[in-house]
């Protein structure tokens, strides 16, 4: 009975190295059981979730400093970066330079203020363009009935389209 003990035990022994076996080496590996729990797969992310939000700089941790004090403190660098005018008129050579008007130069005269166009219409915008062609034939039948053009047309004509573009 003894061998018989001896031989069942070898043989769950033997069946426990094949399952361990097993567990190593599976034909389908994505078939292959997790070895991890959905319990701890939660736990893990949630732990990593937290984690990431703690990484962050959400709160002033910047030692009591507020983003405007920063800001001030990074403007002043900037400005002492700046070059300051003391410096570069010291900088400068200490040379004079006389400078001499020449006679012949005239003296600044008083020019008379001209007023601006009144605001005439756009030809590019629809409106306008429309005003332009309203004015321009009201322009051209007043030429048409002018006692010039029934004597020598082209003369009339030549003359409205010269006071036209002085204008």
């Amino acid at each position: 009975m003894s061998a018989k003990r001896s031989t069942i035990s070898s043989k769950i022994a033997e069946f426990k190295k094949e399952q361990e076996q097993s567990d190593d080496y599976h034909e389908n590996p994505l078939l292959k059981l997790s070895k991890t729990t959905k319990k701890e797969k939660q736990q893990a992310k949630s732990s990593q979730f937290n984690e990431k939000i703690l990484s962050k700089l959400t709160f002033n941790l910047s030692g009591g400093i507020s983003k405007s004090a920063l800001r001030r403190r990074k403007r002043k660098e900037k400005e002492q970066l700046k070059p300051k005018l003391g410096d570069l008129w010291s900088s400068l050579p200490e040379s004079t330079v006389n400078i001499v008007q020449k006679n012949n130069e005239r003296e600044p005269s008083y020019v008379q203020h001209t007023t601006k166009a009144a605001n005439l219409p756009n030809p590019q915008k629809q409106t306008g363009h429309a005003k332009l062609l309203k004015t321009e034939n009201e322009h051209f039948n007043k030429v048409l009935q002018n006692q010039e053009f029934k004597c020598t047309p082209f003369s009339a004509l030549k003359q409205a389209i010269s006071q036209n573009m002085k204008k």
